[in-house]
């Protein structure tokens, strides 16, 4: 089985566990609702991305695939000012990375994110008619790319991939599955 095999059956339970939770119909159902569950997202990503660069192991790589910018963007075009977004809460306690291979299976789940986002972004502007350029950047994160995207991330994550480093990949796919969860599921 490959380290990919491996993700997807290990975290199955953990990935549809947040995709019960999250209630997607509700969050998505008014711009206000939708604006806090992205208000959710950045305080994940933001927190998220600060502790994960410092242990990426490949910066140029992480930088390329961080997504703070978008929501703020999205946040932004969707009414809050950029000193709001700069307060907004943001997730803690974090998952821990001691160490790069910690960072791509934290990375996993992040991605992964990816191509629900792409479906997401459809009922997002089937709902509240919102676009990339509107409020849903972040959903769109990479666009007609997002195959190609999550293609280069498994390569990535194939490279890493030993006897050693798998089982804590796999365990920080895990850990931050729960924190996602916590995080997106708790009322702020």
């Amino acid at each position: 089985m490959t380290l990919l095999e491996r993700l997807k059956v290990e975290t199955r339970q953990a990935h549809d566990r947040i995709e019960a939770a999250i209630d997607l119909e509700r969050r998505i159902a008014s711009c206000d609702a939708y604006r806090d569950l992205l208000a959710r997202f950045y305080g994940f990503h933001k927190a998220w991305e600060s502790e994960a660069a410092a242990m990426a192991p490949d910066r140029d790589f992480f930088q390329s695939r961080c997504k703070t910018q978008l929501l703020a963007r999205d946040l932004e075009t969707l009414g809050l000012e950029s000193d709001d977004i700069i307060r907004l809460p943001q997730c803690q306690p974090l998952m821990p990375l001691p160490a790069p291979e910690a960072v791509l299976g934290s990375m996993y789940v992040v991605e992964g994110s990816t191509l629900g986002g792409a479906i997401i972004a459809r009922e997002v502007e089937n709902r509240l008619g919102l676009t990339a350029e509107t409020g849903c950047a972040y959903f769109r994160s990479y666009g007609r790319d997002v195959a190609a995207m999550w293609k280069s991330f498994g390569a990535k994550l194939l490279e890493a991939s030993s006897p050693e480093a798998d089982d804590l990949i796999v365990g920080a796919a895990q850990e931050t599955f729960n924190v996602m969860h916590d995080w997106l599921c708790e009322t702020p």
